[in-house]
């Protein structure tokens, strides 16, 4: 079954909300319609040029009809023009790249407005980008800094889909990825629990992260959208998910629900729980009643025990009990490495390397090594992704690489990750090899079939890899 988020169940959190905003938000541990151009065809009949020429002069027909009627097939409608259709900042570097290698040598930039070309640019020597296999060549258009709604047209490829140029695009972006938070569908199954806990995990290290732009974007939320902020739809979803849980305290008798489950209930407890007693209490009975049926079970498979790790993780954070300790080193000291590659094993990292106290510190130097090297191996990718300097070219992959660059980030900030992090920003607004907007520029998913299966975790790293690269660029502006 599956349910859309409505705001029934809400109206309860309301009152929560005033509480705890400010307080919680401090660290504690794309397209439209396009005009296109078409190449022109080897030949073309006389008396199909006629009728072309009719259509043009005025005699009201439509010109795709025209066609049609003639028995003339349409070709796809497709630009060679691939460009960011989330939009560009005036201050920051703008690239083109064009598909094919017969393309000319020049480019131009032209103001939507009134058709005015307002920068020509070089067609750099393409070649066949390893990654994809198609051919690519690059242009830069950076030089042009003024706001407004442009495009890119070429002789030969015809012209780009539109795109804006604007001085505050990725802080919109980054608003409107928080009112569109609870655009996804919750379902009522173990995988949903799963992607349910870790968008919830994921939201709430960003809070805790980056408080201060969370902050100061609920500013731009109107009246009628407080019902879109983090708290209420956060404890929305806790809520949600309680009423999943059955009576022996598992959700749908399995192991790895009920420990996402019961992991995030603790970190839920801990951001929100200490301001409202109504919610430590219902979330320390839910998690509790988890663990216990968790400590029912078997565990010997190396899928339960990570699911179990996170669980203990979590528990070891918030309330430190010998027995989450022992657990949560022991899987951290027979794991060994690879602590990034599942989801379980890395929520459970971020959990135990930002508890307070009482950790190993020898043996999280370890673990954050491990993570460090990882990440490395990831930038030199990127490095070496001359085109698009992401190093992932899936929008999946791009997600979940950008989940461990923006945590390393966090730690140790650096220009070299934040300018990854905005490429993969890029990427998805369309800057890729297939020309493709994923999300537009108000921080919403577009529908398409790669992302029809995305989740609230999507959202979730989505708004901590914004968060992130909107605090490091903020930064290293001021420096």
């Amino acid at each position: 079954m599956e349910k859309k988020i409505t705001t029934k169940n809400r109206k309860r959190f309301m009152m929560i909300v005033a509480k705890v905003l400010i307080i919680t938000l401090a660290f504690t541990g794309c397209a439209g319609g396009i005009s296109s151009k078409q190449e022109q065809p080897d030949t073309t009949d006389i008396q199909q040029q006629d009728m072309i020429q009719q259509s043009i002069l005025g005699r009201g027909e439509d010109f795709g009809a025209l066609l049609v009627s003639n028995g003339i097939e349409l070709p796809v409608s497709t630009t060679k023009i691939f460009i960011n259709q989330a939009g560009y900042i005036s201050d920051r570097d703008k690239k083109v790249m064009f598909l094919g290698e017969r393309l000319g040598n020049q480019f131009r930039v032209i103001r939507q407005s009134d058709k005015e070309v307002v920068y020509t640019g070089r067609i750099e020597d393409g070649e066949i980008d390893p990654l994809s296999g198609v051919y690519l060549s690059v242009g830069d258009f950076s030089e042009i800094s003024e706001p407004g709604t442009y495009y890119i047209e070429t002789d030969i490829v015809g012209q780009s889909y539109p795109f804006r140029i604007t001085q505050d695009g990725y802080e919109n972006m980054f608003v409107g990825m928080l009112k569109n938070v609870g655009d996804v569908t919750l379902t009522e199954d173990i995988q949903g629990i799963c992607d349910t806990s870790f968008g919830m995990h994921m939201i709430m290290y960003a809070m805790q992260c980056n408080g201060s732009l969370f902050e100061e974007a609920y500013n731009y939320f109107s009246e009628e959208e407080r019902d879109k902020q983090l708290v209420t739809q956060l404890l929305y979803f806790a809520s949600w998910m309680m009423e999943q849980q059955s009576a022996d305290g598992s959700l749908y008798g399995d192991y790895e629900a009920t420990a996402a489950f019961c992991g995030v209930m603790v970190m839920s407890r801990d951001v929100f729980g200490k301001y409202e007693a109504s919610v430590s209490e219902e979330h320390k009975a839910a998690y509790d009643k988890a663990w216990r049926w968790l400590e029912g079970q078997e565990c010997d498979t190396d899928v339960r025990k990570s699911a179990r790790f996170y669980a203990a993780s979590q528990l070891f954070k918030a309330e430190y009990k010998e027995e989450y300790k022992k657990i949560a080193e022991a899987f951290l000291r027979e794991r060994g490495s690879d602590y990034s590659r599942e989801r379980f094993v890395f929520y459970g990292v971020l959990a135990y390397a930002t508890a307070e106290e009482n950790t190993d510190r020898d043996l999280c130097t370890y673990v954050m090594k491990d993570l460090v090297d990882t990440n490395e191996s990831f930038c030199e990718k990127a490095k070496n992704d001359a085109y698009f300097g992401t190093g992932k070219r899936t929008l999946y992959n791009s997600l979940y690489g950008m989940q461990l660059l923006c945590f390393i980030n966090y730690i140790t900030p650096s220009k070299e990750y934040t300018e990854i992090v905005e490429n993969t920003i890029q990427y998805m607004g369309g800057l890729n090899e297939n020309g493709i907007c994923y999300i537009d520029e108000n921080g919403a998913w577009r529908a398409l079939s790669e992302t029809a299966d995305r989740s609230l975790e999507w959202n979730g790293i989505l708004l901590f890899g914004m968060s992130d690269m909107l605090k490091n660029l903020m930064d290293i502006e001021n420096n």
